[in-house]
């Protein structure tokens, strides 16, 4: 392997920023909602994925794919909401080896309720603190990044 070009003072100052973004901010943001509206930001995430998914639903693996996780991480946190009735598990009509997980009227009531305090929080703790006219950019680039 070639050694590595060393960052820039610049792109080392842009890369300790974006790391305590991806340390701090997901802890921040799940404190708040876990305080107040008893959900964490997995699940929700995972909630509104499911309620965008309406009515057929997405696989585990698709689920993962939508929030970022691992397909077992999903499927640890699927049982859960399953088994509040706030999602349901169906065999995939497609695949007789796969289920597909779909929202329930629990599980769309309890994104609904949490809904004013995670957009509350993703403004105070991110919006706020970028310009509008970045936006664009910034989602373009952020975009290039993970996918």
């Amino acid at each position: 392997m070639d050694t590595p070009r060393a960052l820039t003072p610049t792109e080392e100052d842009l890369w300790r920023a974006f790391a305590r973004i991806l340390n701090v901010l997901p802890r921040v943001i799940d404190v708040e909602l876990q305080t107040r509206a008893n959900i964490t930001a997995p699940e929700y995430t995972a909630l509104s994925s499911l309620g965008d998914a309406r009515p057929d639903g997405l696989r585990i693996n698709e689920l993962a794919a939508r929030v970022g996780l691992s397909a077992s991480r999903v499927s640890r946190l699927a049982d859960g909401l399953v088994r509040r009735g706030e999602v349901d598990r169906h065999q995939d009509p497609d695949d007789a080896r796969g289920y597909r997980l779909t929202i329930t009227d629990a599980g769309l009531a309890r994104i609904e309720a949490a809904w004013p305090h995670q957009v509350d929080s993703v403004r105070r703790n991110v919006l706020d603190h970028v310009d509008e006219a970045d936006y664009e950019v910034l989602t373009r680039t952020l975009r290039k990044i993970v996918d």
